[in-house]
């Protein structure tokens, strides 16, 4: 039974990420401080599929200019994930599969690779919601968490937990997902080009509480998952986005 619909399972750990239950809520990662603030551009327009490439390939440079920093400090080896973009609004990859009406990405863990598929339609509405810059992250924010340890330390706790407690580690993981994509957010908020120019931060982490629904992913109650991204927003910190030792009231 996997854990995540947004996560594929079968993951191989590497020999010095941390495991066990002390990778879930005593990692490393959390006591290596916050994310640097990285210069990030981005594209103006968006109606052709090249122009959502280089706006995807941008974003994976920013993302790497903050997270690798951090885990030299949590002395947790770093791999470059592979992204692949697609055009269109037919998922499928690692068992995911179905039809997105907007942007949207899966995480495959055995492979290290970030899938994002870029409907048109979705591709014209990214200068009002930047779900693109959004999925590119999210992904990311899980490549971080099976680099970690933490990913496979939860699909662990997932296997062995009853009914009940299978949906709170599953909750647990998509809060933390969340509020790591946002402390990348917040590193980058103050050089983004439309999007920090035409929306405030509020309206954006909006966004990504609500997004990734196309699916049927549940992410969670939203005033709950608001409340990770504002978190990992104003601290850029993974120390802030402990879900794992959070109170059972704040991820569900």
């Amino acid at each position: 039974m996997t854990l995540i619909l947004n996560v594929a399972m079968a993951v191989s750990l590497m020999a010095s990420a941390p495991t066990g239950p002390g990778a879930l809520t005593k990692n490393p990662i959390y006591k290596a401080g916050a994310l640097p603030a990285v210069t990030c551009t981005e594209e103006t327009h968006f109606a052709d599929f090249g122009t959502a490439q280089r706006q995807a390939e941008n974003v994976m440079t920013c993302l790497e200019q903050a997270w690798r920093p951090l885990l030299a400090k949590a002395k947790i080896p770093f791999k470059r994930p592979t992204l692949v973009l697609k055009d269109g609004d037919r998922v499928k990859a690692c068992g995911v599969s179905g039809t997105t009406y907007e942007t949207t990405s899966v995480y495959c863990p055995k492979s290290k690779t970030i899938y994002v598929w870029s409907p048109v339609r979705s591709r014209k509405d990214e200068l009002d919601r930047p779900t693109l810059l959004l999925s590119v992250a999210r992904g990311y924010a899980y490549h971080i968490q099976q680099l970690t340890g933490i990913f496979p330390a939860a699909q662990k706790a997932f296997d062995k937990a009853p009914k009940r407690g299978k949906k709170d580690v599953s909750l647990r993981l998509e809060m933390q997902t969340t509020c790591l994509t946002a402390a990348f957010l917040g590193s980058v908020w103050d050089s983004l080009g439309h999007t920090a120019e035409d929306h405030n931060p509020d309206y954006v982490r909006y966004v990504l509480v609500n997004m990734h629904h196309a699916l049927g992913f549940y992410n969670g109650k939203p005033d709950n998952a608001e409340y990770w991204a504002e978190r990992g927003f104003n601290t850029r910190s993974p120390g802030a986005c402990k879900t794992f030792s959070a109170p059972a009231k704040r991820v569900s």
